[in-house]
C-alpha cells in the first residue's frame, strides 16, 4: 500500500503541476479520463481524490518508451472505476471518446463527473445519457464531495491514509467506509476514557453513543439550533445505524441510504441533496409548520402515505417536482391551503385538477 504522505506534486515541462503521481499498485483504483486543456481545474479535482484517500491513476502514469495506447489500455483494464471529467472541451475529443467507449465495452463502473454545463451530442449523448452522472457545476461543495464519495466506495473503492476530512460532508460520509471491528481515529471526544489518537471498534463506538443516550448531556432540537450544532435524537436502532454509516446527515437532512427520513435545520426554504432520493410521509414531519418551499432536487419515488408527503404545511407556498419522479396525485398535498405545485402535466394523475386542494398548479411543460 502506498504512503500518500510522501507524495509531493512536481512541475513537469509542458504539462504543468501534477497534483499526484499517479497509482501505478495492484489495489483498486480511479481511472481518470479528460482534456489536457483542462489540467488546471481537472488536477484539482485529481488532488482531491488523492486526499480524501482514493488511488487514482491518470496519463502522468504513462512510461517513458510505452506506446501511449498500451498504457493507457492496460490502465483501462485494471482499473475499478473510470471517471470522465466532461467540459465542453473535454467532450467532443477524439482520446476522450475513445476511452470512454473503451470503459463501457468492458463494463466497466463508469461515473461521468460534469465540471462544467456541457450539451452532449450524437454518440457521446447517446452512450452516456443513461450512466451515472454528477453535476458539479449545480451543487454546493457538501453535496459534490458527499455525492463522489458515496459512488466510488459503492464501486468498490476503499479509502486509505486519509489526509484532509475536515468538511462536514466528509465527516457524514466517512462512517460509510469503516468496515465493522476496524480501529476508527477518535479525534475528539468529551469522555476522558477515549483520548486523542486511541482506536476504537464500531462496537465500542455503538456503546459509547448509546450510553450518551438519554443523559444529561443531550439538549433539545432548540438549542441544537440556536448554538449552530448538530441535533440527534436517536433511538438506539438509530444510533447505531449512524455509528456504521447506514444513516449520514449531510445539510441538516437525515439520509438512509437514499431514503430522507427527516429535516433538522431551521430554514424556511429548502433544497434536497442530492443523496436525498425517496421520500415518504414522515421525511417533512419536523419542518411542517414552517417551511415554506421545497425543492425536490432529484428525488427519484415519492411515497405518498396515509396523510400524502407533504400533507398538513400550512405555510407551504411551494413545491417542485423534478422529472425524476414518475407519479404526483392530489393525496400527496393534502391540508396545503397555501400551495402552489410546479409540475409537468405527463406527470400528474387523471383526477389531479379535480381533487387538488391548494391554491395553484403550474405546469412547467406548457
Amino acid at each position: 500500500m502506498e504512503d500518500h504522505k510522501d507524495m509531493e506534486t512536481k512541475l513537469v515541462p509542458g504539462v504543468g503541476r501534477l497534483p499526484y503521481p499517479a497509482y501505478r499498485g495492484k489495489e483498486p483504483y480511479v481511472f481518470i479520463s479528460y482534456a489536457h486543456d483542462d489540467q488546471d481545474i481537472v488536477f484539482s479535482e485529481i488532488k482531491r481524490f488523492n486526499e480524501a484517500g482514493f488511488h487514482v491513476w491518470y496519463d502522468e502514469g504513462i512510461s517513458p518508451g510505452n506506446e501511449w495506447t498500451d498504457e493507457i489500455a492496460d490502465a483501462l483494464e485494471r482499473c475499478c472505476v473510470f471517471v470522465v471529467m466532461i467540459t465542453p472541451v473535454s467532450a467532443p475529443r477524439k482520446n476522450v471518446l475513445n476511452e470512454i467507449n473503451f470503459a463501457l465495452d468492458e463494463n466497466k463502473s463508469f461515473l461521468a463527473i460534469h465540471l462544467e454545463k456541457t450539451e452532449l451530442k450524437g454518440g457521446l449523448k447517446l452512450r452516456i445519457g443513461s450512466t451515472q452522472a454528477i453535476l458539479k457545476y449545480n451543487m454546493t461543495e457538501e453535496e459534490y464531495e458527499y455525492k463522489y464519495i458515496e459512488a466510488f466506495t459503492r464501486f468498490g473503492l476503499k479509502r486509505v491514509n486519509v489526509q484532509s476530512a475536515n468538511t462536514p460532508a466528509a465527516k457524514d460520509a466517512e462512517s460509510n467506509f469503516v468496515e465493522k471491528e476496524e480501529p476508527v481515529s477518535v479525534k475528539e471526544n468529551s469522555d476522558p476514557a477515549v483520548k486523542s489518537g486511541d482506536g476504537v471498534t464500531i462496537r465500542q463506538l455503538d456503546e459509547l453513543v448509546n450510553s450518551f443516550l438519554g443523559t444529561d448531556k443531550a439538549v433539545s432540537q432548540e438549542e441544537a439550533i440556536k448554538n449552530g450544532e448538530e441535533f440527534y435524537d436517536d433511538s438506539p436502532e438509530d444510533a447505531k445505524k449512524r455509528a456504521n454509516g447506514d444513516l449520514v446527515r449531510v445539510g441538516g437532512f437525515d439520509i438512509e441510504h437514499g431514503l430522507l427520513r427527516g429535516y433538522y435545520g431551521s430554514d424556511k426554504d429548502i433544497t434536497l441533496p442530492y443523496a436525498a432520493r425517496i421520500i415518504t410521509s414522515s421525511s417533512f414531519e419536523r419542518c411542517r409548520l414552517f417551511v415554506e418551499s421545497i425543492n425536490l432536487k432529484n428525488a427519484g419515488k415519492i411515497i405518498a402515505g396515509r396523510f400524502g408527503a407533504f400533507s398538513n404545511c400550512p405555510n407551504l407556498k411551494t413545491v417542485r417536482i423534478p422529472e425524476t419522479v414518475k407519479e404526483v396525485t392530489p393525496d400527496m398535498f393534502y391540508n396545503c391551503p397555501n400551495l402552489t405545485v410546479y409540475v409537468r402535466r405527463s406527470q400528474v394523475s387523471a383526477d389531479f385538477e379535480e381533487r387538488f386542494t391548494g391554491k395553484d398548479i403550474i405546469y412547467l411543460d406548457e
